[in-house]
C-alpha cells in the first residue's frame, strides 16, 4: 500500500506540472468490459475470468498533436487454477481484483471539428489481490496500448470509447502462490497474464 501511495502521490505532481503549461486537459471517468485471460502454468492452466471495468483517464495535451495521460482501471472477477505439479490434482478458486495505475503518451489525429482519434502507448503498475485477503498482493510493472476516437459534444463534455491491452511484465523465475487450507496452485516462470476489453466514458474537459 506504501508503494502503491507514492506512485500515485508522484503521478499527480507530474500531471499539475505539466497542466500549468497544458493547451487542453480533460478528465474522463470509464467504464467497460475487460475478457477472460487464459495462461498455461505447471502442469496445469490459470485463467482470470472476465469482468466490468471501471477507472478514469486525466489527459493533458500540450498541443494538438500529442498528449500526455495518467489513468487508472479496475476490474473484480474470479480467478480460477489447477495444476497436478504436486503430485495431485489441485484446483483453486478466487474473488481478485486486478488493477492498472499507468502513465503514458497519446498521438492525437484530428478528424474534423467534432471527431478526433488517438493511439497511446503507456507503462506503469498492475497489481493482482484476493478481495478476502488469503494471499498477498502481487504487483508487477505493467505494459499497455490503448486506441479509439474522442466525440465533442459540446465545448466542455465528449464522449470517448476504445479498446485496451494491458499486461503485467513478469520475469523468468518468478512465481506467486494461491490456496487455503494447505493446498494450492503454484505458478511459475514467465507467466503472461493480459488484460483486454472495451471501454467508454464521458469527457470532461476542464482547461
Amino acid at each position: 500500500m506504501k508503494r502503491k501511495t507514492i506512485v500515485l502521490a508522484s503521478l499527480l505532481l507530474v500531471a499539475f506540472a505539466l497542466a500549468s503549461i497544458a493547451q487542453s486537459v480533460e478528465l474522463t471517468p470509464i467504464a467497460g468490459y475487460t475478457f477472460r485471460s487464459t495462461v498455461h502454468i505447471t502442469n496445469g492452466e490459470a485463467r482470470i475470468n472476465d469482468g466490468f471495468t471501471y477507472g478514469g483517464a486525466l489527459t493533458i495535451a500540450p498541443s494538438q498533436y500529442n498528449a500526455i495521460e495518467i489513468s487508472y482501471y479496475r476490474y473484480e472477477t474470479n480467478a480460477t487454477a489447477y495444476s497436478t505439479h504436486t503430485g495431485g490434482f489441485n484446483t483453486v478458486s478466487k474473488d481478485v481484483a486486478v488493477n492498472y495505475m499507468m502513465i503514458g503518451g497519446q498521438r492525437l489525429f484530428p478528424l474534423n471539428d467534432k471527431v478526433m482519434s488517438f493511439t497511446g502507448f503507456n507503462i506503469g503498475a498492475g497489481w493482482l489481490g484476493s478481495k478476502d485477503g488469503s494471499f498477498n498482493t502481487i504487483t508487477k510493472f505493467s505494459m499497455g496500448f490503448d486506441a479509439g476516437v474522442k466525440i465533442r459534444i459540446s465545448e466542455k463534455i465528449g464522449v470517448r470509447l476504445q479498446t485496451n491491452f494491458m499486461f503485467p511484465i513478469t520475469s523468468a523465475g518468478g512465481s506467486f502462490f494461491w490456496g487455503s487450507g494447505g493446498s494450492g496452485v503454484g505458478l511459475t516462470g514467465y507467466v503472461p497474464i493480459w488484460s483486454f476489453g472495451f471501454n467508454g466514458g464521458l469527457i470532461f474537459k476542464i482547461k
